[in-house]
């Protein structure tokens, strides 16, 4: 079963859009790694809090990834724009209502 993330990162004032660059930097590794189905930053319109979206195929997926070189080098260029470290949910999909407007579809590959 997929495994969904969202990972929150509060950026010190003015520093949103840092963070973005530094995730513009590591996602296309990301996308390539093994499991990658959805990697996804929005950032909050105020420009201070990036909320990232994850959906991995597996645990051991996303395990491999929190251990990779690609979330490393984002530690290394977040170090000094963040808050706090960031917060990171994993979630199960709970299906409401309309079939296709209650969970987030399934990435087409």
């Amino acid at each position: 079963m997929a495994v969904s993330v969202v990972a929150v990162l509060t950026a010190k004032p003015g520093r949103g859009r840092d963070v973005i660059e530094s995730f513009r930097e590591v996602s296309p590794l990301v996308h390539r790694e093994s499991g990658c189905e959805l990697y996804a930053a929005h950032l909050e319109q105020d420009g201070d809090v990036v909320v990232m979206v994850e959906r991995w195929t597996t645990r051991e997926d996303l395990d491999a990834h929190a251990a990779g070189a690609p979330l490393a080098r984002l530690n290394d260029l977040n170090a000094d724009l963040l808050e706090r470290p960031y917060d990171v949910w994993f979630l199960d999909a709970v299906p409401l209502g309309d079939p296709q407007k209650g969970v987030v579809p399934e990435v087409a590959r």
